[in-house]
């Protein structure tokens, strides 16, 4: 074997903690009259910040022995120097001027966040829908891309096809490759990476649901991040490609299938059964593809290999839900009329989707209202098709029976019907208290819609998780990325930035021992990530659900978000996040 000597330098990136996390709910600015005048969101998460180690901008140098003469790591990347010597090649998947080695810093501000997506389609009158503003996007996919679009790896590097499992079975990590050097695409699956690109695709309905989607905010904020020059990845930039799952299993599958063979990751970013169907899809789960989302439901996703959970499940946070309501004084409420499932006259109402994707959520909030002594009530409701006459209906009968109380977790449509229902016999509200795991309803679309529904009585009475804190506490440096790309800064922006900066973070905690798939796989689920005051840290230690608590935001009517007309948004309550026992 020969050595070749390499000029280095290091350069410090700063690296932050988030919780993984995208949050990106279905909803849109300034769509037409007719089109804002049908809702329908999809309760779901979206993937929330992650961070690890990372390296500054370096690659790696590995010399082999190729038997005939001596060959420089056709992945590896000098600089300020030739890599090659005695007949050898460069690589042409290497990043010019990457340099191995660097320490790590915190940034003050990776984020998580985000919003969600849940089953169904409909359409009807929303109530409260805000002022136009926006551009609709048409349907099909939008692709928010950082730099160049991203060529296919050079010959001269094939990647490695992950061995064939049957879809659903867990994908075995392995060792880092014995012959990965940091930053090189040697030794295991690069698919998506070239010389100069990582390629990323995400996933989210833009269309399908019915709601006005804020399509500058979403497609803009992607780019935010990775705008930022310092936010290369061993020299690479960073792509992030959006594509419509249409609001569908069907519509995600099709496009996860395509993203299994052309980008190196895939995030969830919204709709509990869209990010069900694809981290299960055969194509991904075959491929061995790294698949990221904030928790949602646990059916069919606890014994996959390559599926992370940045954030609490839905039944995770049961107990949370609980701590959440005997501090701010709605545990215990006056009971309603109606007889609980639990014996006895119910104190709560429980709201969600009847499929199953919802079951362990609702069984994560009964179990923790069992063992409260509080008497409850469950509600699974159906929102497939033209639900709001019927989720309307749920919200004058919950009003008539006396509930001061309310657990949901539905298509935010489907609670903006029922807000109109609820307070169209109660106006003032009589003091009633709405609540539910994260990320559903935190955005400020969401915000808007209910502030107006309620004509504002519900302001500082609605009080939903979320792995992150709301943009009340939004980060200087978030703030200053997105004046500098021109941005309002709104918290689906913040939401968008905590993603990438989870990805970021993760990518480099990976590149220490070579950019594969099977290598981000094996860093990350040894990873632990200490908060940095804004997040829930994550906690993976060997596991694919590193949730660790959650922030609880409350509902506030009185002020709007940058950029945005309408009054509406979330506050962070309390000074830190709730943990999980």
């Amino acid at each position: 074997m020969i050595s070749h000597p390499l000029a280095r330098r290091r350069r410090l990136l700063r690296v932050g903690v988030g919780a993984l996390a995208v949050a990106v709910l279905a909803t849109a600015c300034g769509l037409s009259d007719t089109a804002r005048s049908s809702i329908k969101a999809g309760s779901g998460a979206a993937i929330g910040g992650t961070a690890g180690q990372q390296v500054a901008g370096g690659a790696g140098q590995a010399a082999q022995d190729a038997g005939a003469g001596a060959a420089t790591d056709p992945n590896a990347a000098a600089a300020g120097g030739d890599t090659t010597s005695g007949g050898t090649a460069p690589d042409p998947n290497a990043a010019t001027g990457a340099v191995t080695g660097g320490g790590s810093a915190a940034v003050p501000g990776a984020a998580p966040a985000v919003v969600s997506g849940g089953g169904g389609t409909s359409t009807g009158t929303v109530p409260g829908a805000p002022a136009a503003g926006g551009t609709p996007t048409k349907a099909g996919s939008t692709t928010a891309k950082a730099s160049t679009k991203a060529k296919a790896t050079t010959k001269a590097t094939p990647a490695k096809k992950a061995a064939p499992v049957k879809a659903g079975a867990p994908v075995a990590a392995g060792p880092a490759p014995a012959t990965s050097a940091a930053c090189s695409t040697a030794g295991g699956d690069a698919t998506g990476i070239t010389a100069t690109d990582i390629n990323i695709g995400l996933h989210a309905p833009l269309t399908g649901t019915g709601t006005p989607f804020p399509n500058s905010s979403f497609v803009e904020g992607s780019k935010i991040f990775w705008k930022n020059p310092a936010h290369k990845v061993c020299g690479r930039n960073v792509n992030i490609d959006f594509e419509d799952d249409t609001y569908t299993p069907d519509g995600a599958n099709k496009v996860c299938s395509a993203f299994a063979s052309t980008k190196f990751l895939v995030l969830g970013g919204a709709g509990t059964d869209q990010i069900q169907a694809c981290a299960t899809n055969t194509d991904m789960t075959r491929a061995g593809v790294p698949y990221l989302s904030a928790g949602v439901t646990e059916n069919g996703l606890t014994g996959l290999g390559n599926y992370f959970a940045g954030s609490l499940t839905y039944r995770q946070q049961g107990p949370l839900l609980v701590t959440a309501a005997n501090q701010n004084g709605y545990a215990k409420p006056a009971a309603s009329i109606d007889n609980a499932d639990n014996g006895g006259k119910a104190q709560w109402a429980i709201v969600t989707g009847a499929s199953g994707n919802f079951t362990d959520a609702r069984d994560g909030i009964t179990k923790a209202l069992d063992a409260a002594g509080i008497k409850y009530k469950v509600f699974p409701v159906d929102q497939s098709g033209n639900y709001q006459a019927a989720a309307t209906q749920l919200g004058t009968t919950l009003a008539l029976s006396g509930y001061k109380s309310v657990y949901t977790l539905t298509a935010p449509g489907y609670w903006v019907y029922m807000i109109g229902g609820f307070y169209g016999q109660s106006p003032t509200g009589n003091g009633v208290a709405w609540t539910g795991p994260g990320v559903s309803f935190s955005d400020f679309l969401v915000a808007q819609l209910v502030c107006s529904g309620s004509k504002n009585q519900i302001s500082g009475h609605a009080y939903y998780l979320a792995p992150n804190t709301g943009l009340d506490r939004a980060t200087a440096e978030f703030k200053a990325d997105a004046m500098a790309d021109g941005q309002a800064g709104d918290d689906i922006q913040w939401g968008l930035y905590g993603l990438d900066q989870s990805v970021f973070n993760a990518l480099n905690a990976t590149a220490k021992t070579g950019l594969t798939r099977q290598n981000f796989i094996a860093a990350l689920q040894q990873q632990s990530f200490a908060v940095n005051g804004s997040y829930a840290p994550i906690a993976f230690n060997g596991s694919h659900f590193g949730g660790t608590g959650a922030y609880v935001q409350q509902v506030d009517c009185s002020k709007g978000e940058p950029g945005q007309t309408q009054p509406g948004t979330w506050n962070t309550v309390g000074s830190d996040y709730l943990k999980l026992q």
